[in-house]
């Protein structure tokens, strides 16, 4: 008959087998969510589907209706050192709770997705850049405050966010004037996160104008 040693083996690769089982289900419904538009662990859209449609669409009617569209790039300034401390899976605990926290912030007033990574984007239409960056500011000194569910504890953390507006034309490329903001709002963030984070930065592309 199998001694304890021997059981407790067994059990040992029983578990083994299971977390390997449960990972692959995870990764298995992560890229059928990719395919389906969405991002598995937050819900919301992903990057394919934020780009591919809803950027479109909604610059399609700024451009009929002549008016601008706000963007707003935000990330968690030190998500990898909660990583560090409790673990992968905090960390992705921390991020679908500033998800949650920057949908209900915003309500009905914008489209927010996910990029990639830790990178959420906001679309407001209509806005100006004023309106955009007050947003921005308003969502900045939320986070700060909020207690995130993380592992058995809470934490705090801080967000950086990059901000622009687009005014789109009858004559664009929507699909590429999409992607030419997501570039200016990725240099924004960046300026923001080099300065020491938790800040917001503007970046207009020399087609827009910022009030004087």
């Amino acid at each position: 008959m199998p001694d304890e040693t021997d059981r407790v083996r067994a059990l040992e690769a029983q578990v083994v087998s299971l977390e390997t089982e449960v990972a692959r289900l995870r990764e298995e419904n992560r890229r059928w969510a990719r395919l389906a538009g969405t991002d598995a662990l937050t819900g919301l859209p992903n990057k394919i589907s934020f780009l591919r449609a809803f950027v479109p669409q909604t610059f399609k009617t700024a451009s009929e209706e002549q008016k601008s569209v706000g963007l707003l790039l935000v990330s968690p300034d030190d998500l990898g050192g909660v990583n560090e401390m409790h673990g992968r899976e905090a960390g992705d605990q921390v991020l679908k709770g500033l998800g949650a926290l920057i949908q209900s912030l915003i309500g009905d007033a914008g489209r927010l997705g996910l990029l990639d990574g830790s990178n959420f984007v906001l679309m407001v239409y209509p806005a100006d850049v004023e309106d955009i960056r007050g947003r921005a500011n308003m969502i900045r000194a939320r986070v700060r405050t909020h207690a995130f569910p993380c592992a058995e504890t809470t934490t705090q953390i801080t967000v950086s966010a990059g901000v622009t507006v687009a005014t789109p034309v009858e004559e664009d490329d929507l699909q590429a004037l999409g992607e030419e903001r997501m570039s200016t709002l990725s240099r924004a963030l960046f300026t923001a996160k080099k300065a020491g984070g938790n800040r917001v930065e503007v970046l207009l592309e020399r087609t827009e104008s910022e009030p004087a």
